[in-house]
C-alpha cells in the first residue's frame, strides 16, 4: 500500500489491483464489524465471503510492495530504502495505531469491542488492528534487503528460504513476529520475482486470468467444502490456494489496464483512484466504517445488515480520500502530517 518507487507509465496494473484489494480489505472489515453487530446478517454467506478474501487478499499486497525491491535497491540503496520505509511505514503505523487506539478507548461503550489505553500501548511489541500489517510489512522489506543487497541474484535461493520458512510456520505455530514474517515473506520475494517476469506474464493475462480463476474456484470449493478448513487453518493447499488468488487479482488488473472508454474504462478508473489512496484508505477505513455503523445503529436507529454494509463501505472509501485530499487546501496542510514524516 506504500508509494510504488521507479514506476512505468505500463504499471497501471499495479494501482489497479492495489484498488481491488483494498476494496476487498474494506468488504471484509465493515462485514465482520456488521456480522458482531448483529445486524441479522446471514451467517452463512458472511463465513464464505470472509474465508474466500481472507484466503489471498493480504498476501496480495505482500506480493505488490515486493515488486520494485531490486530497482529501489538500485537506485537508493540498502540505507536509503530501509530509511525511507521508517517514514512511509513505521510513521504511519505509530500515529495512527495511536489515534484509532484513543478513539477506539473513547468509544468502546458503543462499539462491538472493548479497547484500553494499555491495549493502544502495546503497539510497539503488539500490533493492534489492521495495523499489523504495516509493522510486518517494514520487517519483511528489512529481511528482504539484507538478504540481497550485495547479491540480488540470489532471489531464487532466498525464495526457496522462505519457502521452507512458510512450512516450518504452517506445521508449528512461531512466535510473534516470526508468524507473520515466515507467513508473507515468501509472497514479498514472490511479487520481486514477478516484476522480471511481468511482460510475458502481461501478453498470456486472458490465459492467466482464466487459469487462475478456474484454479482459485476449484481449491476453494476443496478447502472450505469439502475438508472444512478455516482461511487460517494450517494446511499446505492454503499456499496454492493464496497464489491462485494472488494471480487472479494481477492477470484481471492487467487486463482492465488495457480500457479507458466504456464501463469497463469507468470501473479501472475507480480501481484506479481506489489504487492511489489505498494507504489513508487503509489507515482510516476502520474509523470511517465503525464510525457510520454506530451513526446509523444509535442515532438513526437503523437494523438492516445491507444498508450498513453499502454505507459502510462508501463512507470507508470516501471519507479517508476525501480527508487525505483537504491537506491540499490552504490551511490544510498539518494533515500531510499524519500520513508522512516531516523532512
Amino acid at each position: 500500500m506504500q508509494d510504488t518507487e521507479l514506476r512505468t507509465a505500463r504499471d497501471h496494473w499495479t494501482d489497479i489491483a492495489k484498488g481491488i484489494g483494498i476494496l476487498l480489505v474494506v468488504y471484509g472489515h465493515v462485514a465482520r464489524g456488521v456480522f458482531n453487530a448483529d445486524l441479522g446478517m446471514d451467517a452463512g454467506w458472511f463465513r464464505l465471503i470472509d474465508n474466500l478474501i481472507y484466503d489471498f487478499h493480504m498476501p496480495l499486497f505482500f506480493w505488490l510492495s515486493g515488486l520494485y525491491l531490486l530497482s529501489s535497491l538500485q537506485k537508493y540503496g540498502a540505507g536509503g530504502l530501509i530509511r525511507s520505509k521508517l517514514d512511509t511505514l513505521i510513521y504511519p503505523y505509530l500515529v495512527w495505531s495511536l489515534l484509532q487506539g484513543s478513539v477506539e478507548v473513547f468509544l468502546s461503550r458503543y462499539t462491538t469491542s472493548q479497547t484500553s489505553m494499555a491495549d493502544v500501548l502495546r503497539l510497539f511489541w503488539q500490533p493492534r488492528a489492521q495495523f499489523w500489517f504495516l509493522y510486518v510489512l517494514f520487517i519483511v522489506f528489512v529481511v528482504a534487503v539484507l538478504l540481497l543487497q550485495r547479491h540480488p541474484t540470489r532471489l531464487k535461493a532466498c525464495l526457496l528460504l522462505a519457502l521452507a520458512a512458510w512450512w516450518v510456520q504452517n506445521q508449528w505455530q512461531l512466535l510473534f513476529p516470526l508468524d507473520f514474517v515466515s507467513s508473507f515473506l515468501l509472497f514479498f520475494l514472490a511479487g520481486t520475482l514477478f516484476q522480471q517476469y511481468r511482460s510475458t506474464f502481461r501478453q498470456h493475462a486472458h490465459s492467466a486470468l482464466l487459469i487462475s480463476g478456474l484454479s482459485f474456484s476449484t481449491l476453494a470449493w476443496i478447502y472450505h467444502s469439502q475438508l472444512g478448513l478455516h482461511h487460517d487453518s494450517n494446511h499446505w493447499l492454503k499456499l496454492p490456494l493464496s497464489l491462485s488468488g494472488i494471480l487472479l487479482v494481477i492477470s484481471a488488473s492487467m487486463l482492465l489496464e488495457r480500457h479507458q472508454a466504456g464501463l469497463r474504462g469507468h470501473l479501472t478508473q475507480a480501481l484506479l483512484l481506489c489504487g492511489s489512496y489505498s494507504m489513508p484508505i487503509y489507515l482510516m477505513h476502520i474509523l470511517s466504517g465503525s464510525g457510520i455503523r454506530i451513526v446509523l445503529k444509535k442515532v438513526f436507529h437503523l437494523q438492516s445488515a445491507q444498508l450498513h454494509l453499502l454505507l459502510g463501505c462508501l463512507f470507508a472509501v470516501l471519507l479517508p480520500v476525501l480527508f487525505y485530499r483537504l491537506r491540499e487546501r490552504q490551511g490544510f496542510q498539518w494533515i500531510g502530517l499524519l500520513f508522512t514524516a516531516p523532512r
